[in-house]
Formats: C-alpha cells, sequence, structure tokens
C-alpha cells in the first residue's frame, strides 16, 4: 500500500488517501509536501539506467482541486518520465460521472437545457452547450439491454412533430417484462418503413404474438415477413375509442345505453348498463310530456351517471383491480344479442357491429393462447411517459431521439439507485483542494 507521509495539514485526510491510493503497491508515496511518486526513482525505459528526481507536474481542475505527481530525468540518456496519475483521471471521472446523472435525470423528467444550466450553476457550474454534449455523450455510450426469448409483442405508433415537420415513432414493447425492444424515431410510416422496423428488431423466423390498434395495413405487412407464424391480436382498447367516437359528445341516456352495450361486449359493464336503464322510462316520459325541463335533467342525469363511472373506478383503484374481462363465451353471447337487434340502431352503430363481426377472429385471438395481452396498455402507458402528449409538438429531432432513449434506458433499469452522491464524491477531492479554498 502507497505510504503516506502525513503532516499536519494532511494528517485528517489519511483515510480518504487510503481509499484514493489503495490500488497502488508500497513501492509509491505521497509525501508531505502533496507529491505522488516513487520512492525509489525507477529505471529508464530506454536505456535501463537508474532515473533521479526531477521535480513534478500540478494538474488542476477548476473548483476542486489540484495534485502533484513525481517526474523522473535519466542522466543517461536525458529521458522525461511522469508518474501515473490514474488515480486523479478516475476521482474527476467518478465526480462528472454524479453531474452526469443528474442531468440524464433531470432530461428524462423534460427539463429544458436552459432550466439545467441554471440548476447545474448552484453545484458545478457548466453552460447548455457543454450540458447538451455531456448528456447526449452519455446516452450514446449506453446500449439498452436486448430483449431475449420474445413471444408477445406490442406494437404502436406515435406521431410527434419536430418543429413544423411531422415524425413517425414506431414501437415494440415486449408483453412479459415491459423492456423496450425497440423505439426509433422516421420520416415516414409507410409499409416499407414499417416491415423494414420489424424485420431488423424481430425474428421473422420464430412464432410470434402482436398487439396493435386497428389500421387496416399491419395484416399484409405481418403476412409479408412472418408467414401463417404471427398471430394478430387487435387492441381492445382501440376497438372501446372508436366506439366512444361513433357517438356525440352530448349523448341522451338512450343512446349512452346503447354505448354502453357495445362497451358490454368484451368488459363487464352491468352496473353502468343497470343504472342507465333506470332512467331510460324517465327520460322517455319528461321527452313526451315536458320538453322544456328535458335540458335540465339530462344534465343532472348525466351528472349522476359520470359520478357513478367515478365510483366504481375508485372501488377497482382500491382493490387493485382492473375492469373485468368477459370470457369469450359471454363475449361472443353478447355480441350475437346486439346483432340480432342491428336494424333497431343508428348507423354508425350498424357499421360498428359489422366492424366488429369481420375483426372478430382478430378481436378474441387473445382467448386461445394462454398469457396473451388482449389490449395495448403497457405501450400506451409508456408513451404516456416517455413522451407527454402537450411535448409531442415542442421538441426537435435530437430531443424527441434523446427522450426516447432516455425512457428505454429507464424502462430496462439503467437508471437504478445512485452508486454515489455528489457530496460524497467532493469529499475524495478534500486533500487536494486548491490553496486558495483551504485558506478560506
Amino acid at each position: 500500500m502507497t505510504q503516506i507521509q502525513l503532516n499536519l495539514i494532511n494528517f485528517p485526510h489519511r483515510e480518504i488517501l487510503s481509499r484514493i491510493l489503495k490500488d497502488y503497491s508500497d513501492d509509491y508515496e505521497f509525501t508531505a509536501n502533496g507529491v505522488f511518486r516513487r520512492i525509489t526513482p525507477p529505471r529508464c525505459p530506454d536505456c535501463g539506467s537508474p532515473m533521479s528526481y526531477n521535480g513534478f507536474n500540478t494538474y488542476r481542475k477548476g473548483g476542486l482541486g489540484e495534485v502533484s505527481v513525481g517526474r523522473y530525468l535519466c542522466s543517461a540518456c536525458w529521458r522525461s518520465v511522469e508518474e501515473d496519475r490514474t488515480f486523479w483521471n478516475d476521482l474527476k471521472a467518478e465526480f462528472f460521472n454524479v453531474l452526469n446523472a443528474i442531468c440524464l435525470r433531470l432530461r428524462l423528467n423534460h427539463t429544458s437545457y436552459e432550466v439545467i444550466e441554471d440548476v447545474m450553476g448552484l453545484l458545478y457550474p457548466r453552460d447548455k452547450d457543454t450540458i447538451r454534449n455531456m448528456v447526449q455523450s452519455a446516452i450514446e455510450g449506453v446500449e439498452v439491454p436486448p430483449v431475449n426469448d420474445i413471444q408477445f409483442v406490442h406494437y404502436d405508433e406515435q406521431h410527434p412533430k419536430a418543429g413544423r415537420s411531422q415524425k413517425y415513432r414506431l414501437t415494440l414493447l415486449d408483453s412479459r417484462t415491459r423492456l423496450v425492444i425497440a423505439d426509433e424515431l422516421f420520416d415516414s410510416k409507410d409499409s416499407a418503413t414499417i416491415e423494414d422496423f420489424l424485420r431488423r428488431n424481430l425474428d421473422p423466423n420464430k412464432p410470434i404474438f402482436i398487439v396493435t390498434d386497428l389500421y387496416r395495413g399491419y395484416d399484409e405487412i405481418f403476412k409479408k415477413i412472418f408467414g401463417n407464424d404471427v398471430v394478430h391480436q387487435l387492441c381492445l382498447l382501440h376497438l372501446n375509442k372508436l366506439i366512444v367516437n361513433d357517438f356525440p359528445r352530448k349523448t341522451s341516456i338512450e343512446e349512452e345505453l346503447v354505448k354502453y352495450k357495445l362497451l358490454n361486449i368484451f368488459y363487464n359493464r352491468e352496473p353502468e348498463i343497470e343504472f342507465l336503464s333506470c332512467l331510460i322510462e324517465e327520460e322517455t316520459a319528461i321527452k313526451h310530456d315536458r320538453r322544456r325541463e328535458y335540458k335540465t335533467w339530462i344534465k343532472e342525469a348525466m351528472h349522476q351517471f359520470r359520478e357513478f363511472i367515478h365510483s366504481l373506478e375508485l372501488k377497482r383503484r382500491r382493490a387493485g383491480k382492473n375492469l373485468e374481462q368477459r370470457s369469450y363465451y359471454d363475449a361472443l353471447t353478447n355480441f350475437k344479442e346486439l346483432f340480432d337487434e342491428i336494424d333497431s340502431f343508428e348507423l354508425a352503430v350498424r357499421r360498428r357491429l359489422m366492424k366488429i363481426k369481420e375483426l372478430w377472429p382478430k378481436l378474441t385471438a387473445f382467448y386461445f393462447i394462454d398469457d396473451a395481452p388482449a389490449t395495448n396498455n403497457p405501450l400506451e402507458n409508456y408513451y404516456s411517459t416517455s413522451l407527454k402528449t402537450h411535448r409531442k409538438k415542442q421538441l426537435e429531432v435530437p430531443g424527441i431521439e434523446d427522450q426516447i432513449k432516455l425512457s428505454a434506458l429507464k424502462r430496462s433499469g439503467i437508471f437504478g439507485r445512485p452508486g454515489k452522491t455528489l457530496l460524497e464524491a467532493f469529499f475524495m477531492f478534500i486533500p487536494f483542494l486548491d490553496v486558495r479554498l483551504r485558506a478560506i
């Protein structure tokens, strides 16, 4: 172990110096004057003659401190050699790694470089351009761990704008681990782009189960890539969103009841249907006898219904449960009952029922495969945290790509509990503080 020559100045720092120099043998010393060197000068690497001490070189890092490392001179060939200073470089690297981690976490939480510059002004001043280069270098230097044994995949797209340019974000998420398989930004989302993205990130020779939204073009692309080894599940969440959009924003009780009967096909909406059914007769009577009071009545009735829905959501949340999913038999029964009454519905509802009938095999594929997902909820949740809706039009391409990479790294567990705080990293520089700082 390195011999440390103590004096009144460095005596309190013996333990820190021992930790810093622990990897060096007892051939080295840290002198009372603060010089790190060999106890016995080494032999010349060129001619092999014994070398002698030749002073020292001092290396400084503003705001942190300075270190002196010994020099040696060969009297035979006049070769000059400097002592190893790896320990000093390691100290600086640890300190700036903590600073990098702070900046990365701020960027992960959508903090602008201007704000990060202000924050760094309170810790260790760095200008905005330096911080940007530091963040991007750190991002490029870390790779997202690959996902193995991929069986169930979520695929979706997000459409952020970089200034005035429309961009397309294509994402693959592993259903089992919730890890990002691939997440990239493109100028287009035509079939050729999607096909290339899928071929590069999924094995075309392995069976796959893919969940997507209800976009029509996926079937042809999947068939081209995977042949008969793909099971395509359409997201039930997207189906429910389309059902809701089929109805006007302000509905009557009768329209709301039809809407919830459609939503009841795959998920248990019986409490809502029962609540609405109790209001149907009252709505009919008011429409017939007291038309002028109907606007006030429907407003109050819908308010009560929304409060009822909210209470059901709170109850499920407290119990840690999701909305109950129908069994295949119940889903098929509910659909058939509605389809038998198709002629009694409005045109938009009839079209939706016909579409559900057409897509039935792809809407129900998950029922026949163990642990298969029925929705793209995990990917929607990932989108909502990685690039929030209100940010999709406020970032340029580098900013969007930063958020994509940082979110994937966070999802993979790269940003765990920090190993060292900034204060701990700074304490290691106490034995090397600038003379001006020591005077303070």
